[in-house]
């Protein structure tokens, strides 16, 4: 056997591979083969190219071959170990890789892809275990450092986390990936000013970098500065037009600022993209409904609310009160506040155009000297632009659901960024509770589809799916097919944790049935704790009640019967309640 020939062919076709001549390539890795069958170069490179092809099966099969003649081929494995990981197959995929990292321990390459299996598995601590040693090898592994990282998160050190990513940049002071995730970490903290700086310094070191763009857009327009925000977004535009979420956050940028029709407009790109994201469907569909009748007036016509409120904040009231009102309105709130004695009072009202209703109204009432008035989130205030510390809180941002227009987050940080130890919060606590529903009417349009026998079914875009309804249960044709059950706690003045972007906590409760009509969801409501002594409640029966009663539907109807029993799984975050997977146990 000329072995120097097979050797020049395989090299000939390792040449033409590189080339992207791949016809080629094929051929002289076919000769060489055909020369010597048992040539273990030639079948590994002769399954990459195959992937290469898009014929994951040869592939598969020309490394399998290779295997069965050296055990030890570490490309082989390697590869096989890879594309294992791309179908899924990960059982396989670890047997695959671990092989391969015997043979060549050192590459953090195929550890890393060990370490991205067992935390598919959920084993984290072996996962951190394989990428120990990478913390510390030549050359620096950025991949590793940033991946335990996320170990760290995904078991809750997020001290930890921190720790890493510094070490990191000690080492490489301008990997802009570990200022990206150091800043994400810091703002879900609450630390925005630090976030803020770890995000300019990734757009400076990296102007050309779409996620340091994107992140520091997304940040500004998050915190009042949606037009410095947009600059950035639209430079990560134009790096990489094609993904969707880009243009979401471009979307939401436009909306901070009341540019209605370009808020639009990304939206529907983002979903000509990606047509199946129900976050970006419900933010469109959010937007579509602005001219709905409002609310506010509404609200205010309920006397039983605002007397509630009044005698709380009389009671809460001293000389020494400073007061802030988050979501002001009308300055209604603030102005009880005033009326009742707080030598200052802070209110926040983010819309420009109730900002400056709530302002004449403050005037007309004679409080201008009392009440400063910002137009912002409260949220984007920082303690040095209040002369005095707030040590009461008052706020009603509250939907039918409770959670929905931000109040937990926006207490959140009044409580550890504004306000004094020990802040009262009016209301200072809620409870959610439920029953289940049946609702024939109602839910013959969650979702739209065939009403008097005609297909309605465009009309499905101006409902926003998978998102509880808000409806009057007195004034709808309803049923209860359970009795009263808890859903949730919620102390205002003890609030849990921030949870991360995309994560929710989830349990299970079991609701008795007792009826035998059809269930088509969950009606659920509140009862405020304004003290120790004043309630306010969202339940169905009370008389002017603003809020009405929050509806979650299921996909679809649950036939029960009396004596049963239905296990439901109830999600929540900050800023919303659902339900899922009902089923009769």
């Amino acid at each position: 056997m000329d072995t120097t020939h097979k050797e020049s062919l395989v090299e000939k076709a390792k040449a033409y591979q590189q080339k992207g001549d791949l016809a080629n390539a094929e051929i002289f890795f076919s000769e060489a083969l055909s020369n010597d069958p048992n040539s273990v170069e030639a079948l590994s490179n002769l399954g990459m190219l195959y992937l290469m092809k898009g014929n994951a099966q040869q592939a598969i099969d020309s490394w399998q071959k290779a295997l069965s003649l050296d055990p030890e081929n570490l490309e082989s494995l390697s590869n096989l170990g890879f594309i294992c990981t791309q179908i899924q197959d990960f059982q396989n995929a670890l047997i695959y890789l671990e092989k391969a990292s015997k043979v060549a321990p050192e590459r953090d390459d195929i550890g890393l892809q060990i370490a991205q299996i067992k935390t598919h598995f959920g084993q984290y601590d072996e996962a951190k275990g394989i990428l120990k040693p990478f913390l510390y090898s030549e050359p620096l592994s950025q991949n590793s450092y940033l991946m335990m990282a996320q170990l760290e998160l995904l078991t809750n050190n997020s001290a930890g986390a921190k720790s890493t990513l510094e070490q990191l940049l000690k080492k490489d002071p301008n990997l802009v990936e570990a200022m990206i995730n150091l800043a994400s970490i810091l703002e879900t903290e609450g630390k925005a000013e630090d976030a803020h700086n770890y995000l300019t310094q990734a757009a400076q070191k990296a102007p050309f970098h779409f996620q340091a763009n994107l992140e520091l857009g997304r940040f500004l327009g998050q915190n009042g500065q949606a037009e410095e925000g947009l600059t950035y977004l639209k430079k990560a535009v134009q790096i990489q037009p094609g993904d969707w979420g880009i243009h979401v956050h471009l979307g939401n940028t436009y909306q901070e600022i009341g540019d209605f029709d370009n808020t639009v407009n990304s939206y529907k790109k983002a979903l000509s993209i990606n047509p199946n994201d129900l976050g970006t469907r419900q933010n469109l569909s959010r937007v579509m409904s602005r001219f709905v009748p409002p609310w506010h007036l509404k609200m205010l016509a309920d006397h039983e609310r605002n007397d509630a409120f009044e005698q709380a904040i009389e009671k809460a009231i001293k000389a020494e009160s400073v007061a802030l009102d988050i979501g002001t309105g009308s300055g209604l709130l603030a102005m009880m506040a005033a009326k009742h004695g707080a030598q200052k009072v802070y209110a926040c009202e983010q819309s420009k155009y109730i900002a400056e209703a709530a302002k004449e109204n403050i005037g007309k009432n004679g409080y201008t000297e009392k009440i400063q008035l910002f137009q912002a989130k409260s949220t984007q205030l920082t303690a040095n632009e209040l002369d005095s510390k707030p040590n009461i809180i008052v706020a009603e941002i509250f939907d039918s659901g409770l959670l929905g227009e931000h109040a937990v987050p926006s207490f959140r940080h009044a409580l550890e960024s504004l306000c004094e130890e020990g802040t009262k919060v009016i209301p200072k606590a809620a409870e959610v509770k439920g029953k289940l529903l049946h609702a024939p009417k109602s839910s013959s349009v969650n979702p739209i589809t065939k009403i008097s026998g005609f297909d309605l079914s465009g009309f499905d875009q101006f409902r926003v799916p998978e998102e509880y309804i808000t409806q009057n249960l007195s004034e709808v044709t309803h049923e209860f097919c359970s009795d009263e059950f808890k859903i949730l706690d919620v102390d205002f003045e003890n609030l849990w944790p921030a949870m991360a972007p995309n994560q929710c906590r989830r349990f299970d409760i079991s609701v008795e049935i007792n009826s035998s009509d059809p269930i088509h969801g969950v009606a659920f409501w509140f009862t405020l704790f304004m003290d120790d002594s004043i309630t306010l409640s969202s339940a169905p029966g009370r008389k002017d009640n603003h809020w009405g009663q929050a509806v979650s539907f299921f996909n679809q109807p649950i036939i029960g019967s009396s004596g049963k029993k239905l296990k439901v799984t109830v999600n929540y975050t900050d800023t919303k309640i659902w339900f899922e997977d009902p089923q009769l146990v």
